[in-house]
């Protein structure tokens, strides 16, 4: 077993405390986010900062099958389509 100072060990426990910190942090943003994106695309404001949801279409094509030279039916087949949700914060401008 490796023998650490003091120092190092402290640091260990305050780095578990921060790293406990943050994924609670985490987890609450991520709760407000779900709630921002259920309630749709647009801007919400705070007194100090502004959210905006904003929803992203994006078609993807499978590189195998274009690699291929495939006509434009197995080309369709190839497409993958998805959409996302994205949510910004910014501070308020005055």
């Amino acid at each position: 077993m490796n023998t650490q100072n003091a120092t190092n060990a402290n640091d260990v426990d305050k780095l578990g405390v921060l790293l406990a910190q943050i994924s609670d942090l985490s987890k609450q943003a991520d709760a407000i986010k779900a709630e921002l994106k259920a309630q749709g695309v647009g801007v919400t404001e705070g007194a100090l900062f502004r959210a905006v949801v904003v929803e992203q279409e994006k078609t993807t094509y499978d590189m195998e099958i274009m690699r291929l030279g495939a006509p434009a039916e197995v080309l369709a087949l190839a497409k993958r389509e998805s959409v996302s949700m994205m949510v910004r914060v910014t501070g308020r401008k005055a």
